[in-house]
């Protein structure tokens, strides 16, 4: 496996396995930006967004062999980030039930005061919440992710040349 082809470079197949491989060194570097987030500092957070376009990358390759657009990202996009904010809800109170009453205090803020006084409240408390959630927003990241996975990992391979490269192979060869 090519890292510099499956994750900088958007054109091109490539199969399963390197889909899922290139998934785990992204999903890897993404836990260290966010312990580094919670531990160092809140500005690690910028790390993060040169990731997407590798995600962007690895997905488009894999839509690809599928004889799909990578226009279809965006969908993946716009699920992981509705999954991911679900999950964020629901484990919430599981996983960081000492942040409620601080959460409730910024709803209640945004209610009064409209978006803007949210906001404010946000990066009044921006450490404190970035160190409390940090164990359901790793959860929430990695089981969003192993969806990725599963979706994108079981599209089926077009078995022959497209217009975006020669076949991958079997689906468990690549």
């Amino acid at each position: 496996m090519d890292i510099s082809y499956v994750l900088l470079n958007p054109k091109g197949r490539i199969g399963p396995r390197d889909f899922l491989r290139g998934l785990i060194l992204l999903t890897g570097a993404g836990l260290i930006i966010q312990v580094l987030t919670v531990g160092a500092s809140v500005g690690a957070v910028v790390l993060q967004y040169p990731l997407l376009w590798g995600y962007f990358c690895v997905l488009a390759k894999r839509l690809h062999d599928a004889g799909q657009t990578a226009w279809f990202n965006v969908l993946f996009l716009f699920g992981f980030v509705v999954v991911s904010s679900i999950l964020d809800a629901v484990l919430l109170p599981v996983l960081s039930p000492d942040m409620m009453p601080l959460m409730t205090q910024i709803q209640e803020a945004g209610l009064k005061d409209g978006f803007s006084g949210m906001l404010e409240a946000q990066q009044e408390h921006a450490i404190e919440i970035a160190r409390g959630t940090a164990l359901t927003r790793l959860a929430s990241f990695l089981l969003t992710s192993a969806g990725l996975a599963l979706v994108a990992g079981r599209l089926p391979s077009d078995p022959d040349a497209n217009a975006h490269g020669p076949a991958t192979g079997r689906p468990d060869a690549s």
